[in-house]
């Protein structure tokens, strides 16, 4: 790779180099949703920040192999299915369809493979028996459970000491267990559960197996980099580590890199506080866009806090970001016939430096700050007539423009149709409960023109106000005509 990249890895709580297995290539498993319900965008942030690192991974010219499972096994979706009167299979296939059109709204890139629990029950039987056979894991009535004081390493993710877990205090131990820290690789099946043949009689996985097994299905023992939401690095993670290091005896992944949650108000975002906002009612009222580029706006490292001033600034650098590529194609229609490469070698150098921001643990939030300082300043001395851009310095900003595109899946080829969205979603923001057309706002520009006209003040201001009372922005344009925004 032209660049070094570092990640902070969890492993090591700093940021080291990012060494792959095999040169060039990187293979990567993401902790994807639970299947029983709608989305909700604490759980965006997750899926928009695997899918930065896939982009980034891809547009510094590595060879990706990027796995993001459906967690399509669980007691919430069977509880859901219970209530709906269905089967829990049934429920949970209805609620992946629901999460891919999400993270379509959401211009996520696909990944390489998506596994499910419910297609990978081979894999995780056979990884329990392996870790039966050595002695890391033992049955008890048709149960099995990893023995946690048998693997050394325990906790060196995240940093907790086994004598210090105390987990017995906490909730009861169920009295089958060996130690109170050893957790379910097996469970038996009960009446109305998914349930699946196995040594042990049927039943069905454990939550933290099914992880080790997938992700050795398709990418091996030890693959490069794992990434997940903060509050899974334990229980989750650190057994994902302990059960698939035990069975393969080899080192599980060597990254470990966690988001952080996204809060509302002061609290985490989350379904059993009631402070949830779905990605779809979000996406409906305000567009994936403006999500995406919400959930990018802040290090993935950082916690993001919810707020309509989030929202507001997001529609508003997206507008700012469309606009220039708009200007910019309109640039290239007319550009000067000339060989004029003054803005050649500072793209030149932009892009080189946007690709240090994104190889340095994804800065994302750097390499756009970037951009917007150079849109500032092409539209400041090219976009206002000042100068006028060359064809090779359109086609150098064009090239800019793509590999943010690629890396950040904030930039739309469409920006006529992106800008309607955003308008559509300022209009969303400042209106309300009040809504009116394109058309009523173009007529009360007419009833202001004519009350001015007229010199009927009382009827201007009150039109005035009812631009102001839906967030409607006029001006006022040198040759008489008038133009408005949300």
């Amino acid at each position: 790779m032209s660049f070094d990249m570092k990640v902070y890895n969890n492993l090591k709580r700093k940021k080291t180099p990012f060494k792959t297995l095999e040169e060039g290539k990187v293979k990567f498993y993401s902790c994807g949703p639970t299947t029983y319900d709608f989305l909700h965008v604490g759980n965006a942030r997750a899926l928009v920040v695997g899918d930065l690192m896939h982009r980034v991974f891809q547009a510094l010219g590595y060879d990706v192999t990027y796995v993001r499972n459906f967690t399509d096994v669980d007691d919430k979706i069977i509880a859901r299915a219970n209530e709906r009167g269905i089967d829990a299979l049934v429920h949970s296939a209805q609620y992946v369809e629901e999460c891919k059109t999400d993270m379509d709204a959401l211009n996520m890139l696909p990944a390489t493979h998506t596994p499910k629990v419910s297609e990978t029950m081979d894999e995780i039987i056979e990884m329990v028996e392996t870790l039966i056979r050595k002695g890391a894991a033992y049955e008890e009535s048709g149960e099995v459970f990893y023995n946690v004081p048998g693997f050394k390493d325990y906790g060196k993710l995240s940093k907790k000491k086994l004598e210090d877990l105390e987990m017995g205090k906490r909730v009861g131990v169920d009295e089958k267990k060996h130690h109170p820290a050893d957790f379910v690789l097996w469970k038996p099946a009960k009446d109305g559960e998914p349930s699946w043949e196995s040594p042990w009689g049927r039943g069905r996985p454990g939550w933290h197996i099914e992880c080790s097994a997938m992700s050795k299905k398709f990418l091996g023992d030890t693959f490069d980099l794992h990434h997940g939401g903060v509050d899974l690095m334990f229980p989750h993670h650190e057994n994902e580590i302990a059960q698939s290091e035990a069975a393969n005896g080899k080192e599980y992944c060597n990254h470990w890199c966690h988001n952080e949650f996204l809060n509302f108000g002061s609290t985490k975002m989350s379904k059993s506080l009631g402070n949830v906002v779905t990605i779809r009612d979000f996406c409906e009222k305000y567009s994936g866009v403006v999500l995406r580029q919400i959930l990018t706006s802040v290090h993935y490292r950082s916690k993001m806090e919810w707020t309509e001033e989030v929202i507001e600034r997001a529609i508003n650098d997206s507008e700012r970001l469309h606009l220039f590529i708009k200007n910019i194609s309109i640039a290239n229609q007319t550009a000067a016939q000339s060989d004029s490469q003054e803005m050649v070698k500072v793209v030149s150098d932009l892009l080189e430096n946007v690709k240090s921001e994104v190889s340095n643990d994804f800065n994302i939030t750097g390499a756009m700050g970037r951009l917007f300082s150079f849109i500032r300043d092409v539209n400041r001395e090219y976009l206002t007539g000042k100068k006028q851009l060359s064809l090779l310095e359109c086609e150098a900003v064009e090239k800019l423009l793509a590999f943010f595109k690629l890396s950040t899946g904030l930039v739309y080829d469409d920006f006529a149709g992106t800008l309607n969205i955003l308008k559509s979603a300022k209009k969303a923001l400042n209106a309300g409960d009040s809504t009116i057309s394109d058309e009523e706002v173009e007529q009360l520009l007419v009833e202001r023109k004519d009350a001015r006209t007229n010199k009927n003040w009382g009827k201007a201001d009150e039109i005035r106000d009812r631009f102001k009372e839906l967030g409607i922005t006029v001006k006022d344009n040198p040759d008489g005509s008038t133009s408005w925004s949300y």
